[in-house]
């Protein structure tokens, strides 16, 4: 028993420095080699697309009219899901049940929940496209 017990141990002790073991490259990555091409624009400053562009309008207005198909899709999907049942019920009665049919109700929420996305994603498009982009001065 304790011969086995030595062995537990001592497979955690190598496990246990196998990972406290310091990488082989620095913390932020291994580091590629530089091509010659990238190494003649190494001068020039590295210019991003940028994220207030004018056609994310354009992405804004065709979300918002799809919002807007998904919500009808949605609230017709909703008449359909719900089914309303006349019974004849004691003494002359009429008894009122109301089906619920989960796949129409589930299209129902599910396409609503979109729209809502399409909407926060047409804000956040609209936004970005008004959006002024600072100018920096060079002392002028």
């Amino acid at each position: 028993m304790l011969a086995r017990l030595y062995a537990v141990c001592t497979v955690s002790r190598e496990t246990l420095l196998r990972v406290t073991t310091p990488e082989p490259w620095p913390a932020d990555g291994p580091k590629l080699t530089v091509d010659t091409e990238s190494a003649e624009h190494a001068d020039e400053p590295i210019r991003s697309a940028g994220l207030n562009q004018p056609w994310r309008a354009a992405v804004a207005g065709i979300e918002l009219v799809v919002a807007v198909v998904l919500l009808l899709v949605g609230w017709w999907a909703w008449q359909r899901g719900t089914v309303t049942i006349y019974l004849p019920g004691p003494q002359g009665a009429v008894d009122v049940v109301t089906r619920s049919i989960g796949s129409w109700l589930g299209t129902s929420v599910g396409a609503v929940t979109m729209a809502g996305l399409l909407l926060l994603d047409a804000i956040r498009q609209l936004v970005l496209a008004s959006r002024a982009r600072r100018r920096e001065s060079n002392g002028v």
